[in-house]
């Protein structure tokens, strides 16, 4: 026997105090080599997977899956079998490392030696050394509660037809259709998200992150909304040009009206920086930001995210498609890390894209506006006194009435309305 080493609960990156266990990917006795992911947190900002500081053997698990646990807390004993290692303070001490390829810091890797980060995969499952048997088959954390949901056992169907055999979302379904064919009482149908009523959510993770939001947001800011509402038919067909030549030159992107609105948005905060700006009560100012980072609200299976694309001020209308896809995607299959979450100067929100009208957005604290874009819908509209159908669209911002006043948002989201009516306007400032 080695040494017995206890791997705290690591520091899970910007401030962030505890993680909910959504999988465990050993077992009591499985064998783990260093850098090897042990189980998947999931925290108020992102879903986590947590490597071992240590290789040696699982001697005790502290938590089961959907306990939360603090920071500095247990998390798992290992009988170490490595010369060095380092004591457990260290590794709760040590921070996530950012990857080599992206800079992004979405899995914890650094608790051991550089050279010790290869995993190794086969049939869907985290290979153990020495052709031990896989301790968990490959599965995303949304996939393992869907598959808990439905009781469908991921080791039964694995390897999946995903990259590198895994499982997918298809995958399960077709497993839970196959386990059960019989028609069920419509009562009994899967709800939206898998949810049945009756059921009891429990406030943690995401959504506990959400209400601490959301309440911070509408008992502390005095805010206030204005909309105008915008012949958006120009804005449509360029969107749809743009993809064509964006293509054309190898570019495998769309770019989407909303991406041309994003741009239209970048210039209003230019013209109008009080909407770009942060109220400090302490020190009685209101600082106007001179980045702009653009906070994206994207609907997912774990609640409401709002990834950031940084100095959106200096993308071309190209570079944002891009960002806007690369962040949606990763938002809505959980690999969204902790630093694409935080840092927003101001947020948009597309709700027009699940087929909302109109909406009433809620200010992202401490931001200093929001502003939610309704539905692109063909509608009557008046043009030149005669009546025609045309795509339009309702813009709606919500500005803090402490640092922005009326006059000043109202002519901001007339400026965006204007852009997004002729946006050819936006070429005079690229």
């Amino acid at each position: 026997m080695g040494q017995i080493r206890d791997f705290l609960m690591p520091d899970l990156g910007e401030g962030l105090e505890s993680g909910e266990i959504v999988a465990w990917n050993v077992d009591v006795g499985d064998r783990v080599e260093l850098n090897q992911e042990i189980c998947e947190v999931e925290t108020a900002k992102a879903t986590v997977a947590v490597p071992s500081p240590f290789a040696g053997t699982v001697v005790e698990r502290f938590a089961d899956v959907g306990d939360e646990l603090e920071v500095g807390i247990p998390l798992v004993r290992i009988d170490v079998e490595e010369e060095h290692v380092p004591d457990a303070a260290e590794a709760a001490e040590a921070g996530p490392e950012a990857d080599e390829s992206t800079g992004r810091r979405s899995v914890l890797v650094g608790y051991g030696a550089a050279e010790g980060r290869t995993r190794r995969r086969r049939s869907g499952a985290v290979q153990a050394p020495d052709g031990d048997a896989p301790s968990a088959p490959l599965a995303k954390p949304p996939v393992r509660k869907l598959a808990g949901d439905l009781g469908v056992d991921l080791a039964a169907i694995a390897p999946g037809s995903g990259p590198g055999g895994a499982i997918t979302r298809e995958d399960v379904r077709a497993a839970a259709a196959a386990l059960d064919k019989r028609p069920r009482p419509v009562a009994d149908r899967e709800g939206f998200r898998g949810r049945s009523p009756g059921e009891v959510l429990p406030v943690t993770g995401v959504r506990k992150r959400i209400v601490a939001k959301v309440t911070r947001s509408r008992t502390t800011i005095p805010e206030a909304t204005t909309s105008v509402t915008v012949d958006c038919t120009r804005t449509w067909e360029l969107a749809s040009e743009l993809t064509t030549r964006a293509r054309a030159e190898g570019h495998d992107v769309r770019v989407s009206a909303f991406a041309v609105v994003t741009r239209s948005v970048v210039l209003a905060l230019r013209r109008f920086p009080t909407l770009n700006a942060v109220l400090d009560e302490d020190a009685g100012e209101i600082r106007l930001l001179e980045p702009i980072h653009l906070g994206v609200a994207v609907d997912t299976d774990r609640g409401l995210l709002v990834p950031v694309v940084r100095n959106a001020h200096s993308r071309t209308t190209l570079d944002l498609a891009r960002e806007l896809d690369r962040l949606t995607m990763a938002a809505r299959e959980g690999s969204v890390g902790p630093d694409d979450l935080t840092g927003g100067t101001f947020t948009i929100n597309n709700y027009g894209a699940l087929g909302s009208d109109w909406g009433d957005p809620i200010i992202n604290h401490p931001e200093a506006g929001i502003l939610g874009v309704g539905a692109m819908k063909e509608r009557p509209w008046v043009a030149d006194g005669r009546l025609v159908v045309r795509r339009t669209v309702t813009l709606t911002i919500a500005f803090d009435h402490r640092i922005s006043d009326g006059g000043e948002a109202g002519r901001f989201v007339a400026y965006v309305g204007d852009l997004v009516e002729q946006p050819a306007r936006i070429v005079l400032h690229a």
